[in-house]
């Protein structure tokens, strides 16, 4: 594989803008965003297959991916023939499958935001191992304004599994199941630990940290210095079609039998809003907690990061 068609990593834990970013840098002429394949989350395609019998859901951003670049529409009979493709090859590496989404997209760079690699160290040792030459985008977001994102968006699954009196187990995005309090050190502390320990064997020249508040917040400031950090054009064409990430062929709810893939909220309204970039303080009792406060340790990191 040539240096110029060495995929994107977004590197971020769940409600840290992956989705709309992903989407963004995907509409770039030279690039394509991908929902979440979370194909590095195993080995083999059958140890992964394990995983989404148990939350089927976790399946649908592969399935779209290959029936979208495999087979050219995102249709529910093509859905099914990538379903059987991945059955028929389910000894495959997942790396062996990347690389054919890879091969599929060409000469686009793909673009993969799966949140839940960053929860486990063996996840990015499979990426590394399987594009030793990839880009990593570490992208923040506020560790109050990341967990105040995961409350709510608990809050509002747990009010509809109330309703119809479903199990109390909420996804927050990509494979990280939350019960009870949201305890920031594991959700936010923990993945960007795991994160700047990666890469530190990375070569700067292919990592990038990026705070999402303010690439949101003033999109024009950040996508050039993106573009030129990944030797794709800056003309003002192709950093427009960035700001457009309802173009993405993944922006929609899919067809009945893999209708996700992504931030369901995103999948209903993709298009980029206006984004007001609100200061946060480290310090004080979380809104849905008075006796729940940011420890010594998140503020630490959260600090290095410029917040």
């Amino acid at each position: 594989m040539t240096g110029a068609a060495e995929p994107l990593f977004i590197l971020s834990p769940p409600r840290s803008f992956t989705t709309v970013v992903c989407a963004m840098i995907g509409e770039h002429p030279q690039m394509l965003g991908l929902p979440e394949t979370n194909l590095f989350a195993r080995d083999s395609y059958v140890e992964l297959r394990e995983l989404y019998g148990k939350r089927p859901r976790l399946q649908h951003g592969l399935l779209r991916s290959v029936a979208q670049l495999g087979l050219g529409v995102q249709s529910a009979e093509n859905v099914e023939v990538a379903r059987r493709w991945l059955h028929n090859y389910a000894r495959t590496s997942t790396a062996d499958i990347f690389n054919d989404l890879v091969a599929w997209a060409a000469p686009n760079r793909l673009v993969d935001k799966s949140p839940m690699y960053v929860y486990n160290r063996d996840n990015l040792a499979r990426i590394r191992r399987a594009f030793p030459g990839a880009y990593y985008l570490h992208l923040l977001r506020h560790p109050r304004g990341m967990c105040e994102s995961m409350h709510a968006l608990r809050q509002r699954a747990q009010e509809r599994e109330a309703a119809s009196r479903r199990r109390q187990e909420v996804d927050i995005g990509a494979g990280v199941a939350v019960r009870g309090r949201i305890d920031p050190d594991l959700v936010w502390l923990a993945p960007h630990r795991t994160i700047v320990e990666f890469l530190r064997a990375v070569p700067q020249e292919r990592q990038l940290r990026l705070r999402g508040e303010e690439l949101l917040a003033d999109p024009d400031a950040h996508l050039g210095r993106i573009a030129e950090w990944l030797g794709i054009d800056r003309d003002p064409a192709a950093l427009d079609r960035m700001k457009h990430p309802e173009d993405s062929p993944f922006a929609c709810f899919g067809p009945p039998n893999a209708r996700f893939g992504d931030d369901p909220g995103f999948l209903e309204k993709p298009w980029l809003r206006p984004y007001a970039n609100k200061a946060m303080e480290l310090d004080g009792p979380l809104t849905w907690d008075p006796h729940l406060s940011l420890s010594p340790e998140v503020k630490e990191l959260a600090l290095r990061f410029g917040y």
